[in-house]
């Protein structure tokens, strides 16, 4: 037998043992990768443990000293105060992401034993509500959380962008109430945490100025946006309020922004992104119930409205 046909019959022995790894559940795969990564663990040196350190966002520390992170997290937890708070894992189930809110999974970082690192912890929020009412339908679950988040998607090209960063995250999960009473009550609970989080940083220093509220409604639930308008404007009375149609199939027909007014252009920065997602009611195939998630980078607001505040920014809101 010639030396190339030797080659492409063993390039079509690996392509084989591929497609059937691939055709594997992830735990039938966590053998064959761990010891693909023990065998490239093995052949590293020193000197690539460092120049990864270097070159890879994904390792790299955040610029924020780590006090400040710990000063956010206590300010945000007392705004927090009527939701449940849970410190995450660091990992999640694989397809957490991609399953749940039908997201590309090159957003997450995957790894070997059928997990991913939390990309994004409404999703993950959301498997908790998930699990607590398939036991208990006509209860309701209100949780936060305050997560270092990490996403694998390109950064944008802005100097200080950051593959992970630190994310406070709402979710609450329930029946539907009479005339959107779930969601509105949720809404304006949430934003109400995210008013008292800047009010607590202007009293030290951290003024955010010119608060905006953005309601976002699909066509077809105009109605549901301006319940929660209604109700958000009561929240924060001397918040500009705006309204705009919905084009993001992400959302449940309802997303909301909270921002202010960035430091020297004006324009609008949205702080806080909080949402009508249909995700517990699809893990639980129960569709009378609802989910209500938010998230704010809360290191973004001594970075961006405390003067002498270190100046990276995080990669999501």
């Amino acid at each position: 037998m010639r030396a190339s046909e030797r080659m492409s019959g063993e390039r079509t022995r690996e392509r084989l043992a591929l497609t059937e790894l691939l055709r594997g559940s992830p735990s039938a795969t966590t053998a064959t990768l761990l010891e693909l990564s023990a065998r490239q663990a093995a052949r590293r040196r020193p000197a690539s443990l460092l120049e990864q350190r270097r070159r890879d966002g994904f390792v790299a520390p955040s610029t924020l000293d780590l006090r400040l992170a710990h000063r956010l997290d206590g300010l945000a937890l007392a705004a927090a105060a009527d939701y449940e708070a849970l410190l995450l894992s660091p990992v999640a189930p694989l397809g957490s992401c991609s399953v749940v809110a039908r997201t590309s999974q090159d957003r997450t970082l995957s790894t070997a034993r059928g997990t991913e690192v939390v990309s994004d912890p409404t999703n993950v929020l959301a498997i908790e509500c998930a699990t607590r009412l398939r036991a208990s339908p006509r209860a309701a679950a209100r949780l936060c959380t305050i997560h270092q988040v990490l996403r694998a998607q390109p950064l944008r090209p802005v100097p200080g962008y950051t593959r992970h960063f630190r994310m406070l995250a709402l979710a609450e999960a329930g029946r539907a109430r009479a005339e959107d009473g779930f969601e509105v009550a949720a809404f304006a609970r949430q934003l109400g945490v995210y008013a008292r989080l800047l009010d607590a940083c202007a009293a030290r220093g951290w003024t955010a100025t010119g608060r905006r509220i953005v309601v976002l409604a699909r066509a077809d639930a105009s109605t549901l946006g301006d319940r929660v308008a209604a109700a958000l404007t009561a929240v924060d009375p001397g918040a500009a309020l705006e309204r705009r149609e919905l084009d993001a199939p992400y959302y449940d027909g309802l997303r909301v922004l909270y921002g202010a007014s960035a430091p020297g252009t004006g324009d609008f920065l949205p702080l806080a992104d909080l949402g009508r997602f249909d995700w517990v009611a699809t893990l639980t195939s129960n569709h009378k119930l609802r989910y209500v998630a938010s998230g704010c980078g809360i290191l973004l607001i001594p970075q961006l409205f405390g003067g002498s505040a270190p100046r990276a920014t995080s990669s999501g809101s």
